[in-house]
């Protein structure tokens, strides 16, 4: 794979071109140029990142967040429900994309909720079998070292035939487990709350352990770049041109649909144009700039690509609506404990000796600080009357989203509502997670660490949000950001399910096993707490955040549906513009989503390859 030059590019045949070299992306890649007989082309904005341990070290994660060489660091836009706050949305920037930055866990959605979108959003092809075998194919899954009383007390005890054996990705357990997780399991169990050893059956709720995207070999962190880029160098067929932020999308009409023949694109202040692709462009660009693409070509809902002076190409209305991402939060108190957290690597000393562990693929450093976590459905967290009304609350009526106007849009959200009314009463379906992180978690409305102090941040986090939010071009500027509205607490019932969440998290900390190593609770602040449930509502909306999951702007459903591509990832009104990236999600899964973005890309380099092997026969 040489790293080439535009006039090499342009001097090339191209059979598929992907625009964005991350997640998705280079998993396509990576498979496509399997046939030797086929040239692919990558265009990544960012660079080829050399080793950093910013990058590569699992206990510095966090610290590329923020960094543009490595992160987009996007903005949302003055969120009304949240205090008015504009609220960091980072993205992953350079080869790897967002499998660089972010915190590594390797989560599996569960059966009910993948197969709902055959079965519902009637989208062909995408169910729990076959999500699962392409979760399986990107993966391999290192073996654990843990006794059999130890992989049960930690809840990490995986049945070996639901995961992968032979893919890019490496996943394991990381080489530290601590009685801090044991504790939080034994305090949630209290509660009804099970363990689970292994969420890859499709079951994904109650106390489990993250797999974590590392490489226990290297004990350096697994991803798109570095599994399944580099191992391919020397494929001639697979070229890639980095620095090169693609503008737009050229497309030609060809009958009543419009045809993808290449892309513009700036590199070093100089706009450029490949116009030889003859078979598919395939965006994958992600959740936030896929749709920006879209729109940007000429492709979504007329009104706004007027706006902005663009014409319209295709009416496609779903360019960039039905926005969705995880709701994160976070409680924190002051721990008496003798186990090491993060805070003990400001200690010099400490991190010195840590830095001598990691050598050895050991230690503090070779694994993250967030790896317990529990997955809590509607129950445990609310009445029966309070189910009741959060699922009366999964109708369009109830969420101030375009879909309330345009009727396209609203049919496809009455049936992604109608799953949330199935999932609200399985008692076996997440709607809310717990992840412990061992260490001050930075806020800016938390006193600051004292020195020698040791930390528990409990995250806790609303997974099956109701509200929808948006992604659309704020200029006619390709290289502006795009403007990103989450649209928090839209549906007003995700704000008293948060509550409940919140309640339960206090819950949790004041409840033995864990409560003895509690010294004092930080987050929120006692005069909060004093307030009771008003307290609790103020404190959602000046802390709560993103959980870096964001999905559904260019949706997979039925056009009428107001969806933006087909199942074979078409883009409709196209021949052969494709979407190859966590955008086409049309439902957020509750699982951290680096596994399915894996799974998208794999599954999509199939269908690319039938297509192929149908048009040779």
């Amino acid at each position: 794979m040489p790293v080439v030059s535009y006039e090499e590019l342009a001097s090339r045949s191209l059979d598929y071109l992907i625009v964005g070299g991350g997640t998705s992306g280079l998993a396509l890649a990576a498979r496509l140029s399997e046939n030797e007989d086929i040239t692919i082309a990558v265009l990544e904005a960012g660079e080829h990142h050399a080793p950093a341990p910013e990058i590569d070290i699992p206990g510095y994660i966090g610290r590329a967040l923020g960094n543009p060489k490595y992160d987009w660091s996007f903005t949302c836009v003055p969120q009304p429900n949240a205090n008015n706050r504009t609220v960091r949305q980072p993205r992953g920037k350079g080869l790897g994309g967002t499998s660089l930055i972010n915190f590594t866990g390797m989560f599996r959605p569960s059966k009910a909720e993948v197969d709902a979108l055959e079965s519902v959003l009637e989208i062909e092809g995408w169910n729990w079998d076959t999500m699962l075998h392409y979760m399986k194919k990107s993966e391999t899954l290192q073996p654990t070292k843990l006794s059999h009383a130890d992989a049960i007390k930690f809840a990490a005890d995986p049945d070996p035939k639901n995961h992968g054996t032979n893919g890019p990705i490496k996943k394991s357990f990381g080489p530290t487990f601590y009685e801090l997780h044991a504790a939080l399991y034994d305090s949630v169990q209290t509660f009804g709350v099970p363990r689970n050893p292994d969420t890859g059956s499709g079951k994904n709720d109650g106390s489990v352990m993250s797999f974590l995207s590392i490489d226990a070999t290297t004990a350096k962190r697994s991803h798109a770049a570095n599994a399944y880029l580099e191992p391919n160098l020397g494929r001639k067929n697979l070229l890639v041109l980095t620095g090169a932020h693609v503008t737009k999308v050229i497309l030609k009409q060809d009958g009543p649909l419009q045809k993808a023949i290449g892309v513009e694109f700036v590199k070093d202040g100089t706009t450029n144009r490949l116009e030889n692709v003859r078979r598919d462009v395939v965006l994958a660009a992600g959740s936030f700039q896929t749709p920006q693409l879209l729109e940007l070509s000429g492709i979504g809902n007329p009104d706004i690509l007027v706006q902005h002076g663009i014409d319209v190409k295709i009416d496609l209305p779903g360019v960039g609506e039905n926005l969705q991402d995880h709701i994160g939060m976070t409680t924190m108190a002051e721990l008496d404990i003798d186990e090491p957290t993060l805070d003990d690597l400001t200690n010099p000393e400490f991190a010195r000796a840590q830095e001598e562990l990691y050598k050895q693929g050991k230690g503090f450093l070779a694994t993250i600080p967030a790896q317990a976590f529990v997955f809590l459905s509607a129950d445990a967290l609310g009445s029966p009357e309070d189910v009741a009304q959060w699922r009366a609350h999964a109708d369009t009526h109830c969420t101030n989203t375009l879909a309330k106007v345009l009727p396209s849009l609203r049919s496809g959200l009455e049936k992604q509502y109608a799953v949330h009314r199935q999932l609200f009463d399985d008692k076996e379906q997440p709607q809310a997670e717990l992840l412990m992180f061992t260490g001050y978690q930075r806020m800016l409305t938390a006193p600051p660490a004292k020195p020698g102090a040791r930390y528990l941040s409990l995250v806790c986090a609303l997974s099956r949000p109701l509200s929808r939010g948006t992604v659309h071009i704020a200029s006619a500027n390709p290289l502006a950001p795009p403007r990103i509205d989450p649209n928090y607490f839209g549906n007003e019932a995700d704000l008293d399910l948060y509550v409940h969440v919140l309640q339960y998290t206090l819950k949790v900390l004041e409840t033995e096993p864990l409560k003895r190593f509690v010294k004092e609770q930080i987050m929120p602040r006692p005069e909060t707490l004093a307030k009771g449930r008003e307290g609790l509502v103020e404190y959602i909306r000046e802390n709560c955040r993103q959980v870096y999951h964001p999905v559904g702007t260019a949706a997979m459903m039925l056009r009428e549906d107001g969806g933006v591509v087909d199942s074979k990832l078409t883009v409709y009104g196209t021949r052969n513009l494709r979407v190859v990236d966590l955008s086409v999600l049309p439902m957020e899964f509750v699982c951290h989503t680096q596994s399915v973005a894996y799974a998208i890309g794999e599954q999509a380099a199939d269908i690319l390859k039938s297509e192929l092997l149908g048009s040779h026969n």
